[in-house]
């Protein structure tokens, strides 16, 4: 009896030892706490660079609300920020995983994405935009049944069209992913009937067509929103809370003093063609 009790405990031991080396390795290789991130000197930031105000190219070079947040973030901890943009729906993975330290690309807070993540206090609201081409009227939900309609891969305009199409509210209707709105946008007239995004995204890429597409808020026949009012967040790995805390610290200060709705208004300005 002995003798296989002594190799079990020896198995059980051997099992012990891998388990805690595979422990050992992931905390090395996976989220980096707010520690390690003042110990390398960089703050990574994951965005998607084709979502202004938040986040766009402009003059050869990445700006908007969320990198002005995150370089404050960044200052705070007194590290360099570091952004890199990607496409909007490897994001979230990207933070679970630890590639990102820190989500920042106007993300919408909802329950589904808070299994994955935690999110911020809220920094800015939304609402949900279809546009069109000029000649057309303002379609309802219940009026895109049968169009091809573009939205931006991963983001809740998505999967709200998916599960509008999926209840048969919009029957036979096509939803295509692009990786920006701008992206849907240019195939809008040709490919697609409509694009649906958030209220800023499209009133920049109406306000940049020179008349040739127009924008409302998406709405039900009978009138009411055809979506809930949405709330911006930036995420980090769930349970990451002392970078939570100071990114919380930051933004309410931010908030506080108006340099958020300031940095809308510049990015708005900045993204919107000149007269």
């Amino acid at each position: 009896m002995k003798k296989p009790v002594k190799r079990i405990l020896a198995a059980f031991a051997a099992a012990v030892v891998i388990i805690a080396a595979a422990m050992s390795f992931a905390s090395c290789s996976g989220t980096r706490t707010l520690e390690k991130i003042k110990a390398s000197g960089e703050l990574i930031v994951y965005t998607e660079g084709g979502f202004a105000p938040y986040e766009f190219i402009y003059n050869n070079e990445l700006i908007g609300v969320d990198i002005s947040i995150m370089q404050a973030v960044a200052d705070e901890i007194g590290v360099k920020l570091t952004v890199k943009d990607v496409n909007f729906d490897t994001i979230i993975g990207a933070v679970q995983s630890g590639k990102a330290d820190v989500g920042a690309a106007g993300i919408t807070i909802n329950d589904e994405r808070r299994q994955s993540v935690d999110f911020s206090v809220p920094y800015s609201s939304t609402e949900q935009y279809v546009i069109v081409v000029a000649a057309s009227e303002i379609p309802t939900v219940e009026a895109l049944a049968g169009k091809q309609i573009g939205v931006q891969q991963g983001t809740t305009s998505d999967l709200m069209i998916e599960g509008l199409i999926k209840d048969g509210v919009m029957k036979d209707a096509v939803s295509t992913g692009y990786t920006a709105p701008s992206l849907a946008a240019a195939a809008l007239g040709s490919k697609i009937d409509a694009v649906v995004t958030d209220k800023l995204t499209a009133q920049i890429i109406v306000a940049a067509s020179n008349g040739a597409f127009k924008t409302d808020k998406l709405k039900k026949a009978d009138g009411s929103d055809a979506a809930e009012v949405e709330e911006y967040g930036i995420c980090v790995a769930k349970g990451n809370k002392e970078l939570l805390d100071v990114i919380n610290k930051v933004l309410e200060k931010l908030i506080a003093d108006g340099k958020v709705n300031e940095w809308t208004e510049e990015f708005n300005a900045k993204a919107a063609p000149e007269s």
